[in-house]
């Protein structure tokens, strides 16, 4: 078999493969899930109807903000959880400090000290950088320390819809939860480099939803997660992966699912659930952004998560081959620009779905650009991202 025909077969069955898997994870997205006895898995939240009152069963919560140099955006995030119609008894705030190096931690106690009708704690790392330091660390603190439950984690420069609690910890009535993923959101995009930061991330979004709807969860966002204290205790939390200085979010994600089964782990797709950020506002951020993301990679052991992602590197991989090789055969260079346009439609209806959910259907006119400067840029971090330093909040790490 020549060459040129061997690599056609690989690249149309590879073809195949991802467009199985993104209409799969699209269908998940449109998927209600259901309990063994009929009832839906998620929704259960505590309504706005509710709103104030302590009603019986209603779950202790604690909000846990991990920071490090967040004096931009810290006050307003707690001016909007301080604006939660959830009881103000049933939930508190646990800010960890992870070494800021700015006035953050000035500002939190400002802020505690004028609003004392919310339960803030301030967590300090102490004096060991060495041993301290590190998002996973800050959030094992607050799980220590929290007297609520249910954990829901969040970052420090997002914004939340005044239920948000309420629906994330509502879900929980089910017993058979142990993990909510929530919805995560940009707003304020201006230009078109943030625009087609938007669609990307709609994307994301999709897969998250799609892939837990069918029991397999392939990716979460820490910005937005919520799941029992006792099942992170039992778990082991971040144990396993501490060489890792990011995926707080996923690798616990993986355990969850691995020891509590497939139905332990749910997308929460409320429109009161979302939290909302800003898109990067320059390519450097975005780009270290992604060298973050994927530097965790390496730690992956859930064959979901990897055979998922190896396709989904490895097609696009094939037609940039198929591409340059097909300098020199017409008929490659054709069937690796059809399959790039076949990939291209395939993705449509997950964007479009997510479009709808997150308000954004404005932006599907940047679609196709947005797709051009997924497949290049993608590539390229994925690479990238296993060899090179990245920068995150003044630290710089190689993994």
């Amino acid at each position: 078999m020549s060459f040129d025909l061997a690599f056609s077969c690989i690249l149309i069955l590879a073809a195949l493969l991802y467009s199985i898997m993104i209409l799969a994870i699209t269908a998940g997205a449109l998927k209600k899930r259901r309990t063994k006895h009929g009832s839906y898995e998620i929704g259960h939240y505590y309504p706005t109807s509710q709103a104030g009152l302590n009603i019986p069963g209603m779950a202790k919560v604690s909000v846990i903000l991990p920071v490090r140099n967040e004096v931009s955006g810290i006050i307003s995030c707690l001016d909007d959880l301080a604006l939660q119609d959830y009881p103000g008894d049933c939930f508190e705030i646990i800010v960890s400090d992870d070494f800021s190096e700015d006035y953050t931690v000035e500002k939190v106690r400002k802020w505690a000290n004028d609003h004392h009708e919310v339960k803030l704690t301030l967590l300090q790392a102490g004096q060991n950088i060495r041993e301290n330091h590190g998002k996973k660390k800050a959030i094992e603190r607050a799980v220590a320390a929290a007297l609520g439950d249910i954990i829901i984690t969040t970052d420090a420069d997002t914004t939340h819809n005044k239920s948000w609690i309420g629906s994330m910890a509502g879900a929980f009535r089910n017993q058979e939860i142990k993990m909510i993923l929530g919805p995560v959101g940009f707003t304020g995009e201006k230009g078109i480099f943030q625009k087609i930061q938007v669609l990307e991330f709609l994307g994301i979004m999709g897969v998250t939803a799609g892939s837990a709807n069918l029991g397999c969860s392939l990716m979460c966002n820490g910005g937005n997660l919520a799941y029992s204290k006792q099942a992170f205790q039992e778990t082991g939390g971040f144990s396993g992966n501490s060489v890792f200085h990011s995926g707080d979010d996923q690798f616990l994600m993986m355990k969850f699912r691995k020891h509590f089964g497939r139905n332990s782990v749910v997308f929460l797709k409320e429109k009161e659930a979302i939290t909302l950020t800003a898109p990067c506002a320059t390519w450097n951020d975005f780009w270290e952004q992604r060298l973050r993301w994927v530097s965790k990679s390496k730690g992956y052991r859930d064959a979901f998560v990897i055979l998922s992602g190896a396709l989904t590197f490895g097609f696009p991989f094939l037609i940039l081959i198929g591409g340059i090789t097909g300098i020199f055969n017409p008929m490659i260079l054709l069937l690796s620009s059809f399959l790039w346009f076949l990939k291209i439609l395939v993705e449509y209806p997950l964007v479009l779905l997510m479009a709808g959910f997150f308000e954004k259907k404005n932006l599907l006119n940047y679609y196709f650009v947005a797709q051009v400067f997924q497949f290049f840029y993608s590539l390229t971090a994925a690479i990238a991202g296993q060899f090179s330093m990245y920068s995150w909040k003044g630290r710089s790490f190689r993994k």
